[in-house]
């Protein structure tokens, strides 16, 4: 998987890089300068994203495990701008949140078993979009082969998540770890696959309570629909207005793409080539939409660095406490 990383990551940087020599760079750069100050703005939209997201988080831990709001806001921006600025898979960013939620004192098979459960969560938000932007698609009479495309890889995207729900509904977490485990004699090992037997516990004790799951992901949907203000921004203050239906349009079937191409590190070049092909459908220039996508990328990056600092600090931070705690016990 790192290695398929890194190729998507290259690929992505290499496609990035030829659709601006494509379009020219002077274009493209002066359409995103006409962002200006409104840049700034985008951030507010990211952090109500945010805001919504905890709320959908924190309500798949076991009942009366919930991390503070808090806690859970710190982890889930710093998991975010892993995702952004480190060249690894949206899922490495969803190791580094259950990381920080333990140092903040969340026993970790909670921790881990929340985050498995809201990785699924937020691909089913994903479908659900996918298919709203669609129905948009088909409203907008785009071109049949585009509409079928599309409704094709959130169909493909919808299968997954259920072969997914399926297996952790089932324990096949545990199942497999303890297969595993016959054929090591290795004490670490074993603790390795208790751990993980203890995890696929807590994962299948979180969907027995099948009406949060559910509210859950329609609140996480609703996340995403508010991350549609960031393009209606964009565009607004770069001097081509949309309106909310074609930012919604735009947001929804290029997070949808972004969800197929998970293996590609922060949908580089997934992203830029969807925004030139969907823009099409609504009358946008090629440069005009790189651009827009290029803003999307230069509010990731305010939010992302102070995050990656956070991050190490927190880190930096429990290691030092690590040690002084084994300088005591010397």
């Amino acid at each position: 998987m790192k290695t398929l990383s890194y190729i998507g990551f290259l690929l992505g940087l290499a496609a990035i890089t030829g659709l601006v020599a494509w379009q020219g760079v002077g274009p493209v750069a002066a359409a995103l300068g006409e962002l200006g100050v409104g840049v700034l703005l985008l951030p507010l939209v990211y952090l109500l994203y945010l805001i919504i997201l905890v709320v959908s988080w924190r309500m798949l831990f076991v009942a009366g495990c919930e991390p503070g709001f808090l806690a859970t806001l710190n982890a889930a921006w710093i998991g975010g701008a892993v995702t952004t600025v480190v060249p690894v898979t949206t899922l490495g960013g969803e190791v580094i949140k259950a990381r920080v939620l333990t140092h903040s004192g969340v026993r970790g098979a909670d921790a881990s078993a929340s985050v498995v459960v809201d990785t699924t969560v937020q691909a089913i938000s994903l479908v659900a979009l996918g298919f709203i932007g669609v129905a948009l698609l088909v409203s907008l009479k785009a071109d049949d082969a585009l509409v079928i495309g599309v409704a094709a890889g959130a169909a493909l995207l919808g299968a997954g998540v259920a072969v997914f729900v399926v297996l952790q509904r089932a324990g096949a977490l545990g199942s497999l770890a303890k297969s595993a485990a016959a054929r090591f004699t290795s004490p670490l090992m074993h603790a390795a696959v208790d751990n993980t037997v203890e995890v696929d516990e807590v994962i299948r004790a979180i969907y027995r309570r099948r009406g949060r799951i559910e509210l859950s992901s329609l609140i996480r949907l609703g996340s995403r629909i508010a991350l549609v203000g960031e393009i209606w921004l964009a565009a607004y203050f770069m001097g081509h207005p949309l309106t909310l239906w074609e930012a919604l349009m735009l947001k929804s079937l290029i997070g949808s793409l972004r969800g197929v191409a998970f293996f590609v590190p922060n949908g580089f070049g997934v992203q830029e080539g969807a925004y030139v092909v969907l823009g099409a459908v609504i009358g946008l220039p090629p440069d005009f939409a790189l651009a827009v996508s290029l803003a999307s990328r230069a509010r990731e990056l305010i939010v992302s660095v102070p995050g990656m600092l956070a991050w190490q600090h927190i880190e930096g931070r429990a290691f030092w406490r690590k040690r002084a705690a084994a300088d005591d016990a010397g």
